[in-house]
């Protein structure tokens, strides 16, 4: 039977994707509260709120109705995201929302529970990683994309992200600069069709 101390104890150890899997099915089929496995997002140490956030990931990839018990918690806190590794999984767990969205394959009940969020807080979490230094390429990438999807709704935003996209191709590594280049592609197509 799963457990908070199992899970940590699980968490500190060195995982694998397999390790990740096994541990995101065991929460699902025991039932084990997936509140507790939010609250590991935020444990102080990294290795736990890392992995615990991969395994939410997991679990959400799964099911995205398991996201449910938690998705106003998770848009609450969005700003107060602990480090890049768990940015990096929220900020995928949302692109993956935002895209079922899009093709109208988002439950009602999650669409409702973004739209009640607050946009603010999940904009500047995701500027918090674009004007971190040195965060890692994938967080940053997964910020910048999230915020393709509320450029509409906050037009302020394609007037920030031209310059900020820009700046961070020229200071950027290989990737990042490879990826900038094809966002302000996709944001300058965008801004055509305004």
């Amino acid at each position: 039977m799963i457990t908070e101390e199992y899970l940590i104890a699980e968490l500190q150890n060195p995982t694998g994707v397999d390790s990740i899997l096994e541990t995101s099915e065991q929460i699902i089929v025991q039932g084990f509260p997936i509140s507790v496995l939010f609250g590991l997002n935020f444990n102080k140490d990294r290795r736990i709120s890392f992995r615990s956030a991969w395994v939410l990931e997991k679990i959400v990839w799964k099911d995205v109705n398991n996201i449910q018990p938690i998705l106003p918690q998770m848009l609450a806190k969005y700003n107060s995201i602990p480090n890049s590794s768990v940015a990096r999984h929220y900020n995928k767990i949302l692109i993956h929302l935002f895209e079922l969205r899009a093709k109208n394959k988002l439950p009602e009940s999650l669409c409702k529970i973004i739209d009640l969020s607050n946009d603010e807080i999940i904009i500047e979490g995701c500027f918090k990683w674009i004007l971190t230094p040195k965060c890692p390429v994938a967080p940053l990438a997964w910020a910048l994309e999230i915020l393709l999807y509320y450029k509409d709704k906050h037009s302020w935003l394609k007037e920030e992200l031209s310059p900020i996209v820009q700046k961070l191709i020229l200071n950027g590594t290989p990737g990042m600069k490879n990826y900038g280049t094809k966002y302000l592609k996709r944001l300058t197509f965008s801004n055509c069709n305004d």
